[in-house]
């Protein structure tokens, strides 16, 4: 079997497995199934996603040849917004390492570090998840523009 067949039947059955992945209409749609996917119920509130939002609010790009991404992750694990929101790389290909926050409709907030996918058949990995005490996401929620947020429930 060749490379490019090998991979036809590999993604062939992650889509079949994960039909919100094959129906996503958008990158947004596609990132909100992958969250979805892995924490299976808000973190907040252990609920649906129903009413729930989320938001990249940082992402850089890591692998060979870029900068390692450690003080990205440790600027997110230690909840200092002003340097993690300086992490955009603005470059064509797109980020594989973000900083996410979900806001509970229950008004709860959750931080993820996430890896987005490179291909159209993978999803959203987590690398770790906390639970925000109340003054803390609320002042990381007051930095993420508007425009940003995006709906975490399924659609349909």
């Amino acid at each position: 079997m060749g490379i490019l067949s090998f991979l036809k039947n590999i993604s062939g059955r992650v889509v079949d497995n994960y039909p919100e992945l094959r129906d996503a209409s958008t990158w947004g749609d596609h990132i909100a199934a992958g969250l979805r996917l892995e924490l299976k119920c808000c973190p907040v509130c252990t609920g649906n996603f129903k009413g729930h939002r989320f938001a990249s609010f940082a992402s850089i790009r890591i692998g060979k040849p870029y900068p390692p991404a450690i003080a990205f992750h440790d600027s997110v694990k230690n909840h200092d917004w002003d340097a993690a929101t300086k992490y955009q790389s603005g470059e064509k290909n797109p980020d594989n390492a973000e900083a996410c926050a979900i806001e509970c409709a229950l008004g709860g907030v959750a931080l993820l570090f996430v890896h987005t996918p490179f291909e159209p058949w993978d999803y959203t990995s987590i690398d770790f998840c906390e639970v925000l005490k109340p003054k803390e996401g609320q002042n990381l929620k007051n930095l993420i523009r508007d425009d940003l947020w995006m709906p975490l429930e399924a659609s349909g």
